[in-house]
């Protein structure tokens, strides 16, 4: 079903559950989804006139990590459920199973959260339940998958439940360190929530532990700028912070700051992802917020419950995002 809706742009709503082409989809009720313009020419530029929003599937727990694999496979982790699902173009399936690395029963999110490919496109893993930055070595290769460790421990100590990651040009792994996977009551041995850098030897480094909730975390398409979202109701910001060649952090700035939204609005600061020119899509309370890198807020696409992170397809044709317990999709006009 389609419906057009005056929004300053256009809005077209297309909710598509069992195909990818519109034209073919059964006739459903339209997506609580919606696009709010702030800089009308630079959203009509990423969204064009009208803007088409898809469901791909829905039934997850809690979703997160979307991920485009090389073959177009779409993949998000359902963190409750521990396993991870997949997208082929129509419904899902269950593509991996305990994505953590841990018993179901761990915790109350055993899974994986963050997902994303190394340089030689081998899946990286923030994995709760085994409480580390893990590489997949054989995908689906037999009853179960091997894993690699890539980091588990600094300065000798357990990490709390590893959450969000991403690949510098080096071959380094920045991710952040948050403590939402532990089991109920544990404080964990680390003693503060990180974020930190896994070099290509193996080494770790911190590189601050300055934030409350540490989560979503991106970086500018030079790799000089570190983005670092904190989900924390009472400092609820993206940060975006110099970051040099040697990977040391210089002061961060607010790029987006959600804390008098944080609890009126579904969502906090979480997810993003950062597109070749630079602009962030960044998850905050209300959906995605759509950012230039001066902080300048161009459009939020606005959704029926928390967005928990963002994704762009390799061309950036495609936005994905993880809305609760469903993997979405809205189309964008590539540079």
């Amino acid at each position: 079903m389609t419906r057009l809706l005056p929004l300053g742009l256009l809005l077209v709503l297309v909710g598509c559950r069992s195909t990818p082409a519109p034209e073919a989809a059964p006739a459903v009720d339209a997506l609580p989804v919606r696009l709010e313009a702030l800089d009308e020419s630079a959203t009509r530029r990423w969204f064009g006139p009208e803007v088409v929003a898809e469901e791909l599937f829905a039934g997850m727990e809690w979703s997160e990590g979307p991920l485009v694999l090389p073959d177009g496979t779409v993949v998000c982790s359902d963190v409750p459920n521990n396993h991870i699902l997949s997208w082929t173009g129509s419904g899902s399936e269950v593509w991996l199973n305990n994505s953590g690395a841990a018993a179901n029963d761990y915790s109350n999110e055993p899974g994986s959260n963050g997902l994303a490919l190394d340089p030689e496109g081998r899946l990286l893993l923030a994995q709760h339940g085994a409480r580390r930055i893990a590489r997949m070595d054989a995908p689906l290769a037999g009853p179960e998958p091997t894993y690699s460790t890539v980091a588990d421990r600094y300065d000798g100590k357990r990490f709390n439940s590893p959450n969000d990651l991403v690949v510098a040009a080096d071959g380094s792994i920045l991710f952040t360190d948050p403590p939402y996977g532990l089991p109920k009551g544990e404080a964990g041995e680390m003693g503060f929530n990180g974020v930190y850098r896994v070099d290509p030897r193996g080494q770790v480094t911190l590189l601050t532990k300055e934030y409350s909730r540490p989560n979503g975390i991106g970086l500018s398409p030079d790799g000089r700028t570190l983005y670092i979202a904190n989900s924390d109701g009472a400092r609820a910001v993206v940060t975006a912070t110099p970051l040099a060649e040697d990977f040391t952090l210089g002061e961060p700035r607010i790029l987006i700051d959600g804390t008098e939204l944080a609890g009126k609005e579904p969502g906090y600061p979480d997810g993003l992802a950062v597109a070749a020119d630079g602009t962030v899509f960044a998850t905050a309370p209300g959906g995605v917020w759509v950012v230039r890198p001066d902080g300048t807020v161009l459009s939020k696409i606005r959704s029926e419950g928390p967005v928990s992170n963002v994704c762009l397809s390799p061309a950036e044709d495609w936005l994905y995002l993880t809305n609760d317990n469903r993997l979405l999709r809205v189309k964008l006009n590539p540079l």
